[in-house]
């Protein structure tokens, strides 16, 4: 699109030029001279033409002006239609969990009151599982623990002596950071949930900060598709 426009506002300029030139020349050509001798009647059909050469040009300048302007018309369809579709991908990556984000939220931290590894407990009483369900009811728009961002597809689960988040092991204290609502979760932690008070008689302790300022890191890793496939339309 950008060569286009370039090569027919080049051809603008010689057309311009040339029109320039048409008018010198017929300047030039109006010198006195005898009437009815013959110099004077070729200067005379000389003039006519380039005239007509010149209303030609002129013409062809607004053609060619008519053009760029549905060419910049088109272009500015063409970035409107661009942006739209580069919103699309941004949140399409937001959902996945590739891109960092931050924003107003919560922070939890959980840990064992002694130096025992909870994470047999933690995971026999689905505490990080439910947490993390009952936050996203709440208001949570991101959640990540231990820096590893929680997508639709991420799993929590016991392995052996330690408990993996997207198949990557984690020891306590277990972190999770949440954008989201604040309003909602404030309220969703003081009076929709009783399992800091479970966590509490199991011997964990829990820290709950709330912020302006809460940063998630994209996912690092994920599991990998082998049965999915795209269904094709009818």
């Amino acid at each position: 699109m950008n060569n286009i426009r370039m090569h027919i506002i080049i051809l603008l300029s010689f057309i311009i030029v040339g029109v320039a030139l048409v008018l010198q020349l017929e300047q030039d050509f109006n010198v006195p001279d005898e009437p009815g001798s013959p110099l004077n009647r070729i200067q005379d059909q000389e003039i006519i033409d380039l005239r007509k050469v010149n209303e030609d040009m002129r013409t062809r300048i607004v053609q060619l002006r008519q053009q760029v302007d549905e060419y910049e018309e088109e272009s500015s369809s063409e970035n409107l239609i661009l942006s739209n579709l580069k919103a699309q991908v941004r949140g399409y990556r937001l959902i996945a969990g590739n891109v960092n984000v931050k924003g107003p939220g919560v922070i939890i931290t959980i840990e064992g009151s002694t130096d025992d590894n909870i994470a047999y407990i933690v995971e026999q009483r689905r505490y990080l599982l439910n947490l993390v369900n009952e936050l996203k009811v709440f208001g949570a728009e991101v959640i990540s623990i231990n820096n590893h961002r929680i997508i639709n597809r991420s799993d929590i689960v016991l392995a052996g002596n330690h408990i993996n988040v997207n198949a990557t092991p984690i020891a306590p204290p277990y972190v999770i950071r949440v954008i989201g609502d604040t309003q909602n979760l404030r309220r969703y932690i003081d009076y929709r949930t009783v399992l800091f008070e479970l966590m509490q008689r199991d011997n964990i302790n829990y820290d709950i900060k709330f912020t302006d300022d809460v940063e998630i890191q994209p996912i690092t890793r994920e599991k990998s598709i082998q049965f999915l496939q795209i269904a094709e339309e009818n």
